[in-house]
């Protein structure tokens, strides 16, 4: 008796458990693929930025909804978490991994305003045609990519491993 097949509620709720982890996986995925896009394009960008303004504008343009994109992956990241935690009843709050993802992303979040804020000074360096602070801006800008992409493969390698 109860080796049966599970309910049809069971059922239900291991369909809707596995849709939300899936919409989770593509959030973080295409959080981080854009995020990777966007570093490439960034560069690129700073290359062309000396030699080739023309080019370099063309770069910023194509870039330009990458942010919007990023904003997507990490709001169905967030939303298909939230509905992990209310199906498993908040069971994975508890442990250590969890605790530290949560961290990680709101760290990401957070730092998510200061690319915004990097690229609008970008922005204003280029509609001003100034090359002032363009060494400075460069590496800041650099290393927020690095800092997010970092963030990012952290947050799937706790997702992975779940270790206690």
């Amino acid at each position: 008796m109860g080796t049966g097949p599970p309910s049809h509620q069971n059922k239900n709720a291991m369909n809707l458990f596995l849709l939300s982890l899936l919409v989770h996986i593509t959030g973080l995925t295409l959080a981080a693929g854009t995020t990777f896009i966007s570093y490439l394009m960034n560069r690129r960008f700073w290359k062309f930025y000396v030699t080739d303004k023309a080019k370099a504008l063309t770069v910023m343009e194509l870039g330009a909804r990458l942010p919007m994109i990023i904003g997507i992956g990490m709001g169905l990241l967030l939303l298909s978490g939230f509905s992990l935690m209310y199906l498993t009843k908040g069971v994975f709050a508890e442990q250590l991994w969890f605790r530290i993802k949560i961290v990680l992303v709101l760290i990401g979040i957070g730092a998510g305003f200061v690319g915004k804020s990097l690229g609008n000074r970008m922005n204003a360096m280029v509609a001003a045609d100034s090359g002032a602070g363009v060494g400075s801006l460069k590496q800041k800008m650099m290393l927020f990519y690095l800092a997010q992409l970092l963030l990012l493969f952290s947050i799937f390698v706790l997702g992975v491993f779940k270790f206690n």
